[in-house]
């Protein structure tokens, strides 16, 4: 065995791990959307409730810690997939009767969290956060801004995109 020969699979982990990386950047990392309340037959419809996000990653469902406005955020924003201002989530999601009937269909009733524009910054920052957390925890080094993308528009208005491969589940 050549001294070459020894060194092939370290050789071959580092360049799955670099073609890891730039897949994250390029398409994003993969979330699971959690909905229970679901009714059995149908797609994603008003009375979900959204129970929780997860990082895929190798395999592993790594759950972000965030609260029912920042779950709202990303379920919007992985759906809408086009940059949008603070203005236009909240309008978006003040339209929507998924959200505007969010968790009705479960013994609670209702879980209703309007996004106000004023707002929106302070979920990006949260859930950037949460993403922070899950990366550490899985030994990643990702910027979470690559993943909740914010830009400067000609106006200096600020849009928010999420650069994610979303998947959805009901339960």
């Amino acid at each position: 065995m050549s001294l070459d020969d020894r060194f092939l699979p370290i050789v071959r982990g580092i360049e799955l791990l670099l073609a890891e990386k730039r897949s994250l950047i390029a398409v994003g990392p993969q979330l699971k959307i959690v909905h229970r309340f679901w009714v059995p037959g149908t797609l994603c419809l008003p009375g979900e409730e959204i129970l929780g996000v997860c990082w895929i990653h190798r395999g592993r469902e790594l759950p972000l810690r965030l609260s029912l406005s920042s779950r709202i955020l990303i379920d919007y924003l992985a759906r809408c997939r086009l940059p949008q201002t603070a203005a236009q989530i909240e309008a978006g999601i003040l339209v929507d009767t998924f959200y505007l009937r969010h968790g009705s269909n479960g013994k609670a009733g209702s879980q209703i969290r309007m996004i106000k524009k004023r707002a929106v910054k302070v979920f990006v920052q949260r859930v950037r956060v949460a993403f922070r957390l899950a990366f550490l925890q899985a030994g990643v080094r990702l910027d979470p801004r690559s993943i909740l993308v914010s830009q400067a528009t000609d106006t200096n208005v600020t849009t928010y995109r999420l650069k994610v491969r979303a998947e959805w589940s009901h339960v």
